[in-house]
């Protein structure tokens, strides 16, 4: 997590022109395939007669890509073999099947897996050429590089908003003391009734908090990337945001024993006013609440900014075990146009990680979907080194004894204690 740099940080993301404009798109709008350097020195590889793509089986995303494969092959005679294969389990079936010749050339993941899957050998860094690196901004690259090198080739963004019933509550809330301010004369915890709630013990949310007012997961060097010796999660700023949730329990505007299901299933019955999720909650809430159901960026801090949610970046891993890289790489850049962008935007539902699809009419005047971009200025990447897998553990157990009323400075200090043995036990083992 960069020290103070959310907003640096999502203007990059914001800047994220995937390859939209790639080197021939002048003549063909959505068709560029993504020259490399090799096809700079005119040495283009061999065509290949299939290439092999593990997609996320939901049955929207698997159209949309199925669907963009289809016209790749139109243009380039290129067959695409789509598999579907469940997001959460490819890295775990790819160092299998990878390795083994069963792979495909191309998977999915998200950007703050790079860490782990570069340590794994599981990623070949793309090999991009300067017309299609000059479409990304320098902060966006280091959101979705490793040790200098590019192994992850981003679609869509996402990030937490707020979603609110206008029965409950007519407007979006402007801040966090205003929904304190409905929840006083709202609440009424016999009746499971909540002004809003959210995840308080989940670090995924819980970090905006710690993050909005100072805090950070690690330091970051330029040259080095992140830090994980310079880790920020008990300084003061992270302090404050834990006593601020810790205060939400304590008062009962939250309830203690809170799940995502509970949470989700309140919300739908009507008796809670808003809560905290990812876009992948829309379609889960608009089919209880339906027009009733309203969402907007997240309400601001008393400092006068949005917490810095994380950000998830997710995109095409090209595999080192493929016998055609070069045609892989072009796949994943003409998957990433703005053409193919809109397209899956339209069918799956996810918010393109470029500029133009972000600033697109469909998306800003989306009555959903617009929220979702304003918060992406606010948020920054989820940490993309191996050691963020060793901070969710302790960091659940730290949140659940705040909200239990334990001392927010000394519970910070055990979990940051807990995450430096265990990174220092995972760099024993290598």
């Amino acid at each position: 997590m960069l020290r103070k740099t959310s907003v640096i940080v999502v203007i990059s993301i914001l800047a994220l022109v995937v390859a939209a404009c790639g080197p021939d798109r002048e003549n063909n709008k959505g068709t560029d395939t993504g020259k490399t350097n090799s096809q700079t020195n005119n040495t283009e590889a061999a065509k290949p007669e299939e290439l092999t793509i593990w997609a996320n089986e939901a049955e929207k995303e698997l159209q949309a890509i199925r669907e963009i494969t289809e016209k790749f092959t139109q243009e380039t005679g290129v067959k695409v073999k789509v598999v579907p294969v469940n997001a959460r389990e490819q890295a775990k079936s790819f160092s299998l099947d990878g390795p083994a010749g069963r792979g495909p050339d191309l998977w999915w993941a998200t950007h703050n897996s790079m860490g782990k899957n570069v340590l794994q050998g599981l990623a070949e860094p793309f090999n991009l050429d300067e017309e299609v690196l000059k479409n990304y901004s320098e902060d966006t690259i280091k959101a979705v590089t490793q040790q200098g090198k590019i192994y992850n080739l981003p679609m869509v963004v996402e990030t937490a908003v707020l979603y609110y019933n206008k029965e409950l509550l007519p407007e979006a809330p402007e801040t966090w003391a205003d929904l304190e301010k409905f929840s006083d004369t709202f609440n009424d915890a016999k009746k499971n009734k909540y002004g809003f709630i959210l995840d308080g013990i989940n670090f995924y949310y819980g970090n905006m908090f710690m993050q909005g007012n100072g805090g950070y997961v690690f330091g970051y060097n330029d040259e080095k990337g992140y830090d994980a010796t310079d880790i920020g999660l008990n300084n003061e700023g992270s302090v404050q945001g834990a006593k601020l949730i810790q205060k939400w329990f304590q008062k009962g505007y939250i309830p203690q024993s809170i799940t995502t299901d509970i949470m989700d299933g309140l919300f739908k019955q009507g008796t809670v006013g808003a809560v905290v999720s990812v876009p992948s909650s829309l379609k889960n809430y608009t089919d209880s609440l339906g027009d009733k159901l309203g969402v907007a960026p997240l309400p601001k801090l008393e400092n006068g900014q949005r917490p810095p949610s994380f950000l998830g970046i997710k995109g095409w891993v090209l595999s080192p075990f493929s016998k055609n890289k070069e045609w892989g790489q072009k796949l994943a850049v003409y998957m990433t146009n703005q053409q193919s962008l809109e397209h899956y935007f339209e069918t799956a539902g996810e918010v393109p990680a470029t500029l133009s699809g972000l600033g697109s009419d469909k998306i800003t005047n989306h009555p959903y979907y617009s929220a979702v971009a304003e918060q992406v200025k606010s948020a920054t990447p989820t940490p993309n080194n191996p050691e963020i897998s060793q901070t969710w553990e302790p960091m659940k157990n730290a949140l659940i004894f705040l909200s239990q009323g334990n001392d927010a400075k000394q519970i910070l200090d055990e979990a940051v204690s807990q995450i430096k043995e265990q990174i220092a036990i995972n760099q024993s083992k290598k």
